[in-house]
């Protein structure tokens, strides 16, 4: 039963190379753009990243890294 268990980080970790969205904690931004990298404290680089605040299009950032404790969530962008 053990065996069946995925841990989020590993379901993070299957997301790279893939376009995601990460929102950000305590904060209305949400950022969108292809996950280059991340290690096991959830702290991310993204590259082709673009910043939304209050659900509008803000600023090109391009790459960025993101500590892994400001982060709320991280999903798959559809």
């Amino acid at each position: 039963m053990v065996n069946s268990i995925v841990l989020p980080i590993k379901k993070v970790f299957a997301l790279v190379d893939s376009h995601i969205i990460v929102e950000i904690k305590d904060d209305a931004r949400i950022m969108k753009g292809r996950l280059v990298a991340v290690d096991e404290h959830l702290n991310v680089q993204m590259d082709q990243t673009t910043e939304y605040v209050d659900g509008q299009r803000g600023r090109t950032l391009g790459t960025v890294v993101i500590r892994g404790s400001n982060i709320l969530t991280i999903a798959p962008e559809l």
